[in-house]
């Protein structure tokens, strides 16, 4: 069994005010550790108390980690034996799952939000058929209007089911990703996404929100996005400005790409 540093020598943690969960800080670890060939593949990680006690957090801490790990195919659980490092490992993702605005922060984009309405709707026909819904289902609809440097660059529309939405703060919606909102107050982890990016003609709407003539080209993000267990949790619907917004990704063999999905343009 590997041995970890001294308590002294834990990592830091940052907190879920202004950082991102401790859970993802010590996925983000032991994979790291992993990468190093710290943990080698097929031997046992310490036991989830061991973890607990080397990153000063609760089991239940260890335990969301370790199942982003799982959910990624670089542990697996043996009856009996604990979690061991995974062997002959196949990412199936080209990036991390992040938001769409922590993929531009990271950039180093100074990017402002601006709350449109937070509100119960019933579930349009496709977002129905993305999270499962009955017909007719109510959805909690959050738009947002994505803002830099005083131009507004992305008109977004999240859809979330309404026993999700219920412990989330309106105020909280400016302030941090919902990814991040959901698994700190609904207690998920999220696992995955699927999405789609296609061209688009602005409507008179949607023109008049972005500051573009309507007619004009964008692009629309539709993205689903499911927890580990492989439930659909939320939809998000972004219209993006053509003119600032470049879609790049990196093919690697294995392990996950560290770099945002999302490169920002601006022509201002």
């Amino acid at each position: 069994m590997p041995s970890f540093p001294p308590p002294d020598a834990r990592p830091p943690l940052r907190g879920t005010q202004g950082g991102e969960p401790k859970y993802q800080a010590i996925y983000r670890d032991l994979l790291a550790r992993m990468d190093r060939g710290e943990l080698v593949p097929g031997r046992p990680l310490p036991s989830q108390r061991e973890l607990s006690q080397h990153y000063g957090v609760s089991l239940m801490t260890v335990r969301q980690a370790l199942q982003r790990l799982s959910s990624e195919g670089r542990v697996e659980q043996r009856q009996g034996l604990g979690t061991f490092v995974a062997e002959n490992v196949t990412s199936p993702a080209v990036t991390g799952l992040r938001s769409l605005a922590e993929d531009l922060v990271l950039q180093g984009v100074d990017l402002k939000t601006r709350v449109l309405g937070v509100r119960r709707v019933e579930a349009p026909a496709s977002v129905q058929v993305d999270l499962g819904l009955s017909p007719h289902a109510d959805i909690v609809l959050v738009e947002r209007l994505r803002v830099i440097a005083g131009s507004p660059v992305i008109l977004q529309s999240s859809y979330l089911p309404v026993e999700l939405a219920s412990g989330l703060v309106d105020e909280e919606f400016e302030r941090k990703p919902l990814y991040r909102l959901i698994e700190e107050h609904c207690g998920l982890v999220l696992g995955s996404a699927k999405e789609s990016i296609r061209p688009i003609v602005l409507t008179q709407e949607q023109a008049e929100m972005l500051g573009q003539p309507a007619g004009g080209a964008a692009l629309m993000s539709d993205r689903v996005t499911f927890d580990v267990e492989g439930k659909p949790v939320l939809v998000d619907r972004a219209v993006m400005r053509a003119s600032h917004i470049v879609y790049t990704t990196r093919r690697q063999t294995s392990g996950m790409d560290p770099d945002p999905a999302v490169l920002l343009r601006l022509e201002m």
